[in-house]
């Protein structure tokens, strides 16, 4: 399907009999393969005697532009059309002892998972999903806080696409003017000597409204809020550009205490009454930002408590 999609993507009429040459199979197999990309989400249209097309321009993830766009030759690349998840897949790469740091990125991802077990939509060739995968030589005392870390890569990297006020929301959720925009999911495989983490990015470009109906909060996405379309290419390069800025910190051990005073430039509960709930117990305070762990600090009854991350959710009021 990534074939004929790559096809397509000039948004200008082609043939099935053009299609069939460029693919080496017949115009029924053509129309195959279109419908199989319409069963997924695909919108082709189809004018007698002029062909098919796409309704609008789409840019596919390729190595050559993400080098272009100055991702660094030491982060190793796997790209693919289709996977159920981007962190599955990473977990295998590291299990097959493949070379890191690695970004591994697909057009479509079928069964992604955010916090809580969470379905993530992503549409095809539109969002960017993502796993970065980074070995800590030091081993897993260092890490801690990184996914707060992580959260304050893509928030700067909004910026530099136009985004004027991203925002973080404890822990790991990153919202323009109060809806989402970015999910963050960080799994670790560790031993005694060495930790190899997974940093899972789910970040909206276009969401297509079809795909957002079972989605149970604000969101948003990149192309409803900066012009000229930014590209899914250059976006990519950016982020895991940042993300080795961060890994390289992490590795050197200044860790969360680097990026507090950053993540708290972007904390959109501060000092806001919050309600705070897990399975055992639900809490009631003012957020007052985080501690150099990366922690959840809550004001309660004069009280300073501090939460750390798990399955823990925070709201406003």
């Amino acid at each position: 399907m990534h074939t004929v999609l790559a096809l397509l993507t000039d948004n200008k009429f082609h043939s099935g009999e053009e299609l069939g040459v460029a693919l080496g199979v017949t115009r029924a197999a053509v129309w195959k393969k279109l419908k199989k990309l319409e069963a997924i989400g695909v919108t082709v249209h189809s004018v007698k005697g002029r062909g098919y097309r796409l309704p609008s321009v789409i840019e596919l993830l390729s190595e050559s532009s993400l080098r272009d766009c100055g991702l660094p030759d030491t982060v190793n690349v796997e790209l693919a059309f289709e996977t159920e998840s981007t962190n599955q897949d990473a977990k295998r790469y590291i299990n097959e002892g493949k070379p890191l740091p690695a970004l591994i990125s697909v057009e479509r991802q079928t069964k992604g998972k955010g916090r809580r077990g969470r379905h993530w939509e992503s549409g095809v060739a539109k969002n960017l999903t993502l796993s970065f995968a980074w070995r800590f030589e030091n081993g897993p005392s260092v890490v801690e806080g990184l996914s707060l870390a992580a959260g304050v890569a893509v928030a700067r990297v909004l910026k530099k696409m136009g985004i004027p006020n991203p925002g973080l929301k404890w822990p790991n959720d990153i919202q323009v003017d109060g809806q989402k925009i970015c999910g963050i999911l960080l799994e670790m495989v560790a031993d005694q000597d060495v930790c190899d983490v997974i940093i899972g990015i789910g970040l909206n470009i276009e969401m297509d409204e079809a795909f957002m109906v079972s989605v149970d909060q604000p969101w948003t996405d990149l192309v409803s809020r900066v012009e000229p379309r930014p590209s899914r290419n250059t976006i990519l390069a950016e982020l895991t550009k940042e993300l080795v800025g961060v890994c390289e910190l992490f590795e050197g051990g200044h860790g969360m205490k680097h990026f507090q005073h950053h993540w708290q430039a972007y904390d959109v509960l501060f000092n806001q009454f919050v309600t705070v709930s897990s399975v055992a117990q639900q809490r009631q305070g003012i957020a007052r930002g985080i501690d150099s762990k990366g922690a959840l600090l809550i004001e309660e009854n004069g009280e300073l408590i501090a939460l750390h991350g798990g399955e823990i959710s925070v709201r406003k009021g």
